[in-house]
Formats: C-alpha cells, structure tokens, sequence
C-alpha cells in the first residue's frame, strides 16, 4: 500500500466514526504526536547534542539579522593574503 492509498484509508476511517469521544482521543494522539515528532533532528553539536530544525532555523534567522558578522569573499582572501605573508 502507498502512503497515498493509507493515507486516503485513514481519512476514509475516520470519516465513519460517529463516537466524539474516540474522535477526541485521536485528536489528542495526533496532536502529541506532532509536538514529539513534528521538530525533526537535522543535525548534532560537537558535544553529542541534537539539533532541531526549529532551533537551526532560529539561529540561521538571527545570524542574518547581523550582517556585520559577515564578510566577502574578497575580504575573506585578503585575510588568507595577510596571514600567509605574517
């Protein structure tokens, strides 16, 4: 089965369910769901620790937000230039 055939299976399901209390668990379940695997891990801290999307993307914005933090390439090279004649 593809994950679009389960997917419309799930859909079919619940549109049969009459019981608003299942109906309200399974909210529930997706929901929590959601909040332990909707932030996936895209990458890992020098010291072991995980890194989620959210917080990469945080940083990444914030980061942005200082373009003096940044440099050219040109700049970059001149940098190398001076190093390597110091």
């Amino acid at each position: 089965m593809t994950t679009v055939e389960m997917r419309q299976r799930c859909h079919d399901m619940i549109d049969q369910i009459e019981d608003e209390r299942f109906l309200k668990v399974l909210l529930d379940l997706m929901k929590s769901i959601e909040r332990n695997f909707g932030d996936p891990v895209i990458g890992y801290e020098a010291d072991g620790t995980a890194v989620k999307a959210s917080v990469a993307k945080a940083q990444f914005a914030e980061d942005l937000s200082k373009p003096e933090a940044f440099m050219t390439v040109e700049d970059f090279e001149r940098e190398m230039e001076t190093k390597v004649i110091a």
